[in-house]
Order: structure tokens, then C-alpha cells, then sequence
């Protein structure tokens, strides 16, 4: 398969395929929660369509279920596009968890990829492989290929450069980040910080309440603005944003759920700004102290954009499809996520943003 992005190759094996992976991820798959990676190719055209992710369903999931689902999706993008003969290739990636024995982890996943397969043939789709993939190691369901080895065939990437690599490396292509190291910045707090946030959000959300029934949302607005440019404008105050307290904390989430200060917090991304609103945002998120909570889409949201505003990617499509699975129905997420996926870049968007920082300055002002 010819795989026509950034870095430009062939893939012609399965060890290619594997190699190849976390340049189609963006992000090195080694995250604490497992994946189905569906990548389509046009077999006509010998080209990739496009891919997909699943969570990689657990022990209590119906695999034929999960397959069917999966499938079904795959399909009706296939549709979409319009093309004549396809086929795909399935990754199923471990999580963190699996990584520790991925012999084990691969015979227990055994089922969900007979049943993807199984349904891709039911759904009219040709499957090129399915393999199962660690950090370290991969397995290919169903070869006979004797070479292969019962305790997995070593994957190739930085550290063992194969073609893939080094022809990334030769047009100056970087090597994709750590998925763990992005996700761990997100990671919500535990035990009693924990403990003590979701107290303060529950206390703020009440405050909050209270002041804009004393006198208005726009005034509710104006306060939490002036302590978003205490902390950001022009680079902050300096003061280390680890050292806010939860109440601190806590009504800024609070208030973020309120688009029009969402919209006002999008604009700190000047350059000696932007190290420091990603800081907050990321603590933000942090001290939500859930990953399911709607009220962590905003702070993940806005992460995502400085990010993507700083080049950093594969960062910013982490922070919003967690925003996304917090808040299905959070449109921003879901507008930043289209225009990356379309553009590769948002900054169309931040222009807009710039725009509007401007005009809102000179009214303030005026």
C-alpha cells in the first residue's frame, strides 16, 4: 500500500505496517487506554481513504458486537468516498495494561479480531491483516508465516529504525510523541485534591449562581476576565499557577462553561502568552478531577487550541477527543477537530480569534 502522507512510503509487509503506525496516529500508541485503528485503503488507486479509532473493547464487551459497530461505521464512511474496491487493515493496540504480557494480551483479544473479521467479510470489506500491537512487539492474526515468533516480532521505530523511519528521518519529518506523555498531562487528580476540587466546583457553581443574580452574567464576565489577564495577559503575573488554590481553580472551570468567557479565554495565544495559558488550561483540566465531567470539556477544548497553535498537534487531537468524549455535544471541540483533520493547522480559526481580540480591546478602550 502506498500511503500518501507525510513521510511519503510503501508499505510492503506487516513489520512496514506496524512501523508505519505512528506516523497515521500522529502519537507513538503507548497510552494507557487501548485502540482499534481502522485504516481504509482504495486498493484502485492504491491509496489510503481514510481512518478510524475505537476503543478497544474489555472483557465485559460482546466482540461480535463491538466488530459489528466498528464495521458498520467503516462502511458507511467507505460510501461516502464513493470509490470502487477497497480494502482495510485493523490495529488492535494494546493498553498500558496489555502491554505488560502482549502474548496474553493478544490470545485475549484473539476474539474481537475473528469477529472483525468476520463482519468486515459479512459487511463486503476485504481485510488486508489484522495485528495486534505493543509498544515493543506485534502478532498478526491468522499468519502462517513460520517466521513468525510466538513471543512477537520486535517493532521497528526510533530506537530500531526501519524503512519507515529512516525515510521519515531523511525528508526531516520528527519522530511522533509519546501518546502516554500527552495524556499524562491531562490526567485528573486523585485522592484528596481530588477530594477537595469537586467540593470547590460544587461550591462555585452555587457562588457563581449567587453573583450573577446580584447583578448580571456580562458582570459575572468582566470579573473572571480581569483574572484571566492578571494571570495571562502579557505573559501573567508570575505568580505559579500550581499554587491556585481549588476555589481558584474551581470558578474559572465554572465560569469557562459559559461560552462568551470561553470565547474571551481562546484569545491568549500571543507568543508570550501561550506557554503559560497552555500551563492553565492543562491544570484546569487536571483539577476537574474526572475525565467524564462536561465541565472538563472547556479546559480540554481550550488546550487543544493553544496547542494546536503552538504546532503541537498530535497534542491538541489527544485534548479533544477527550473533550468530545466528556461532551459529545461540545461544538468547538468538534469545529477545531474538523478544521485540523481538513487544514492540518488552525489558523484560520486563530486569525478569526486575533480578529476579535482586537475589536474587543478597542471597545473596552473606546
Amino acid at each position: 500500500m502506498n500511503i500518501n502522507t507525510v513521510p511519503v512510503f510503501d508499505v510492503r509487509s506487516p513489520a512496514q505496517a506496524v512501523e508505519a503506525l505512528p506516523y497515521l496516529l500522529r502519537f507513538q500508541p503507548d497510552g494507557p487506554d487501548g485502540m482499534v485503528f481502522v485504516l481504509a485503503h482504495d486498493t484502485l488507486h492504491d491509496r489510503p481513504l481514510f481512518s478510524q479509532k475505537f476503543d478497544l473493547p474489555d472483557g465485559e464487551d460482546d466482540p461480535n458486537e463491538a466488530a459489528h459497530h466498528m464495521m458498520h461505521s467503516t462502511l458507511r464512511r467507505l460510501e461516502k468516498f464513493a470509490t470502487g474496491p477497497a480494502d482495510v487493515l485493523l490495529y488492535l493496540c494494546a493498553s498500558q495494561q496489555d502491554a505488560g504480557d502482549g502474548h496474553a494480551a493478544m490470545t485475549r483479544h484473539r476474539a474481537l479480531a475473528d469477529a472483525l473479521l468476520l463482519s468486515a467479510e459479512a459487511h463486503g470489506i476485504d481485510t488486508l491483516a489484522a495485528m495486534f500491537v505493543t509498544p515493543t512487539h506485534w502478532w498478526v492474526y491468522h499468519h502462517d508465516n513460520p517466521n513468525y515468533r510466538h513471543e512477537g516480532m520486535p517493532v521497528d521505530g526510533p530506537d530500531n529504525p526501519g524503512v519507515v523511519t529512516m525515510n521519515a528521518r531523511a525528508v526531516g519529518i520528527p519522530t511522533p510523541p509519546s501518546q502516554a506523555a500527552i495524556a499524562a498531562a491531562f490526567e485528573p487528580v486523585t485522592g484528596k485534591e481530588a477530594e477537595a476540587q469537586r467540593a470547590a466546583i460544587l461550591h462555585a457553581v452555587g457562588e457563581r449562581a449567587d453573583r450573577v443574580q446580584a447583578s448580571s452574567f456580562d458582570a459575572e464576565t468582566e470579573r473572571l476576565t480581569a483574572i484571566l489577564d492578571r494571570l495571562l495577559l502579557g505573559g501573567g503575573d508570575g505568580i505559579p499557577l500550581e499554587d491556585l488554590t481549588p476555589d481558584q481553580t474551581a470558578e474559572l472551570t465554572v465560569g469557562l462553561g459559559h461560552r462568551p468567557l470561553r470565547d474571551i479565554a481562546l484569545e491568549y495565544i500571543e507568543p508570550d502568552e501561550l506557554p503559560r495559558a497552555r500551563e492553565l488550561w492543562a491544570l484546569l483540566a487536571r483539577r476537574c478531577a474526572s475525565a467524564t465531567t462536561t465541565f472538563v470539556a472547556a479546559p480540554l477544548t481550550l488546550a487543544a487550541f493553544t496547542a494546536a497553535v503552538a504546532g503541537e498537534v498530535p497534542a491538541a487531537l489527544l485534548a479533544l477527543e477527550r473533550a468530545r468524549s466528556a461532551d459529545p455535544r461540545y461544538l468547538l471541540a468538534e469545529l477545531l477537530m474538523e478544521q485540523i483533520v481538513m487544514a492540518g493547522s488552525v489558523d484560520d480559526i486563530a486569525d478569526v480569534v486575533r480578529q476579535e481580540r482586537e475589536g474587543r480591546r478597542r471597545g473596552h478602550d473606546s
